[in-house]
């Protein structure tokens, strides 16, 4: 009896212990990819291609709008951070897109992956990203003195051509004489 209540409890206790890693296996590859980056603003785990665009489908409005996570997981895409073709590296996942290349390529080292990024968009995001010669004066507001001068010559135009019609009379024909 004392036996028995002892096995019950030990099997009990394996599956309290069980309980965090079964609800993480339940949540979908796309929450995993979110509360990775949310831990530390970048994607330090390996998923798959099919999970990273999932997130970036199911990214919150506030997060897509207020942050660089669509930007990062892009980056993981582009640059193959924390990407792999299937759970051990092997093509496929069960839950992929098929576009796996089945090459088991380890993902690319943190600064190979930096390079790549770098490479794929130059100083995004940085001050040098900034031109060095930019206009003084805005385009629209060009456009908008142009509209303005066009104006005011269109209303200046008839009293100017008033003027040059009296200024530049040509000669009258005499008037003729009744009979």
């Amino acid at each position: 009896m004392q036996r028995l209540l002892i096995a019950a409890l030990a099997a009990a206790v394996c599956l309290l212990a069980a309980g965090p890693s079964i609800a993480q296996a339940a949540k979908p590859c796309y929450d995993r990819v979110l509360d990775d980056w949310t831990a530390d603003g970048q994607i330090d785990g390996t998923y798959s291609k099919h999970c990273l665009r999932q997130a970036i489908k199911h990214t919150p409005e506030d997060l897509r709008d207020y942050s660089s996570i669509i930007d990062d997981i892009n980056a993981a895409l582009l640059g193959g951070v924390g990407t792999r073709n299937g759970p051990n590296g092997g093509p496929g996942d069960g839950a992929g897109d098929g576009a796996g290349n089945g090459t088991n390529q380890r993902p690319p080292s943190p600064a190979e992956a930096k390079r790549r990024a770098e490479k794929a968009v130059p100083h995004a995001a940085t001050p040098e990203s900034i031109p060095d010669s930019s206009r003084s004066v805005p385009l629209p507001l060009l456009i908008l003195a142009a509209i303005a001068l066009a104006a005011v010559l269109a209303a200046a135009a008839p009293p100017l051509i008033q003027r040059a019609r009296t200024r530049f009379v040509g000669p009258r024909s005499a008037p003729q004489a009744d009979r």
